[in-house]
């Protein structure tokens, strides 16, 4: 009878586990219209890192949110997180590593669905011509100078829902 308590007991725990909801992140807000409408995803690097970097709705990552942490599972099921890496640039790269406690946190929605962060250096979202054929995903480190650099468009990232089935 025991046994049977605690099969009931786990169980009801791990239904009652809140499930995380699920998003696609959406460029919005640049000045050059090529800008809006892009889709987050990510560009592989080496084993253990990739960069953000967007594309097409059909390749979209899909990301959740952990403890503040922006999350993406890969295909093979390694939990990436993503980080705002400081530089000594205006624009820092936005990595995704697959170390789960690599991850920068403090990262939120808005009531509108835009991600922010509470990072000390947060100067907003840039999408820049990255070193490959695809826009890359930046942060403007207002730490090291208030411009804009060129070829980079502030952008917002809205957390577009997906449909629970």
């Amino acid at each position: 009878m025991k046994f049977f308590t605690s099969v009931v007991l786990l169980s009801a725990t791990v239904t009652a586990s809140p499930v995380p909801r699920i998003f696609n992140l959406i460029s919005s807000n640049a000045s050059d219209e090529s800008h809006n409408g892009l889709y987050l995803s990510t560009q592989h690097v080496d084993p253990l890192n990739s960069k953000a970097v967007f594309r097409d709705a059909a390749d979209a990552a899909e990301f959740y949110f952990l403890d503040g942490t922006v999350r993406y599972n890969a295909p093979n099921g390694a939990p990436y997180a993503m980080a705002l890496v400081s530089g000594d640039e205006v624009q820092s790269e936005v990595e995704i590593g697959v170390s789960p406690s690599s991850g920068s946190t403090g990262f939120s929605l808005a009531s509108d669905d835009i991600l922010a962060t509470d990072n000390e250096n947060w100067g907003g979202w840039l999408v820049c011509d990255g070193a490959s054929d695809l826009p890359g995903l930046y942060y403007h480190n207002k730490s090291n100078g208030g411009d804009v650099p060129g070829g980079c468009d502030p952008i917002e990232l809205d957390a577009v829902y997906k449909d629970s089935s």
